[in-house]
Formats: C-alpha cells, sequence, structure tokens
C-alpha cells in the first residue's frame, strides 16, 4: 500500500484564462429588449402588408 502524498484529495487551483475580447463585450452589452421590440414591430407591419395584399387581391 502507498502512502498518501499531501496533495492527494485537494482540488487544484486552476487559473481560467479569459480572453481579452469576453471583458468587452460584457461592458458593451447589446440592448436585447429594444431589439424583441423592434422585431415584433417590423413583424406586425409586415402581417399589416400582407393583410392589405389579400384585401386587395379579393377586393374586399
Amino acid at each position: 500500500m502507498e502512502p498518501k502524498l499531501p496533495e492527494d484529495g485537494q482540488a487544484r487551483n486552476v487559473q481560467m484564462t479569459k480572453s481579452p475580447s469576453a471583458h468587452e463585450r460584457a461592458t458593451l452589452s447589446w440592448p436585447w429588449g429594444l431589439v424583441a421590440v423592434g422585431v415584433m414591430a417590423l413583424a406586425w407591419v409586415g402581417i399589416y402588408l400582407l393583410w392589405n395584399g389579400v384585401a386587395f387581391l379579393f377586393n374586399w
């Protein structure tokens, strides 16, 4: 049987390296809420124009 060494069973401290761009991305976050509102607004405009096109074709 081998004797246990002091470092057995201990977690090693591993340094996690970050890329330089990871810090920049955190400071310049994109306003995803405004993007979602803009996409929904464009979708409503598209539905409106599509509906008007169908109504025009069938002369409603």
